[in-house]
């Protein structure tokens, strides 16, 4: 069966609290309104032409946290941006607030850990994408979309929407790009000769990586260019 990887993405609004200034703000518990949370969340797995897109304002925030939890839990794999960071901790958190269970064990593929391993200018997603030759994210008006989403402006919805699921097609496609370069990518193929990385049985031998006590064999995918070792001869 197919590797299920699961590309994911949350919009989330901004945390509302009461201040007497505008710079340089310590903001005490007693000062806050309301917490930061998701308002959206887009998701599609690799090699699939369907995007699943779930708010607040077209699902209700309980069924959305639901729907998520649900496809992180079919997954094999979670990809995203910043995802370790970010949108996972705030899944997490959701997910106990809404009384339901942890996600099953799932293998976390963050690409922002593997950018930041390439020395890059910037590690910022809408820079990444141009660099690379992959295309950019939707353009928005910034903090005043987030506001109109907030306000219930049904246009601003649709551009969030556009804008969420912007986010995981660009995402897919960096991970295609970068699929050689993660080091630590889990082995999704077959047990036998395929490449962990994308399944392909088109593999050659490439030498030999010699340690202190072992020679071991290196394996390289001709589809993804994706490294991995095979037996290992005591030396």
């Amino acid at each position: 069966m197919k590797p299920k990887i699961l590309i994911l993405d949350i919009e989330t609004k901004p945390a509302l609290a009461y201040v007497w200034g505008l710079f340089d703000q310590n903001v005490g518990l007693s000062q806050l309104v309301t917490p930061s949370a998701p308002i959206c969340v887009a998701a599609k797995y690799v090699g699939e032409p369907v995007c699943y897109f779930y708010s607040d304002w077209t699902d209700g925030h309980l069924e959305m946290i639901k729907a998520i939890h649900k496809l992180i839990s079919e997954a094999d794999a979670v990809v995203g941006y910043n995802s370790d960071g970010f949108d996972l901790r705030k899944l997490n958190g959701e997910f106990l607030l809404a009384g339901l269970p942890p996600v099953p064990p799932v293998t976390s593929i963050d690409l922002l850990k593997t950018v930041r391993k390439l020395g890059f200018q910037s590690g910022k997603l809408a820079y990444i994408g141009p660099l690379l030759g992959i295309g950019g994210k939707v353009k928005n008006a910034g903090f005043e979309l987030w506001l109109k989403v907030m306000e219930g402006d049904k246009v601003a919805q649709m551009k969030m929407k556009r804008y969420n699921i912007g986010d995981i097609k660009l995402t897919e496609r960096l991970y295609k790009k970068l699929l050689p370069f993660i080091g630590n990518h889990p082995h999704l193929g077959a047990v036998g000769h395929e490449c962990g990385a994308c399944g392909s049985d088109n593999v050659q031998s490439r030498g030999y990586r010699r340690t202190k006590y072992f020679k071991i064999q290196r394996i390289q995918c001709q589809k993804c260019g994706s490294w991995q070792s095979g037996k290992r001869t005591k030396v």
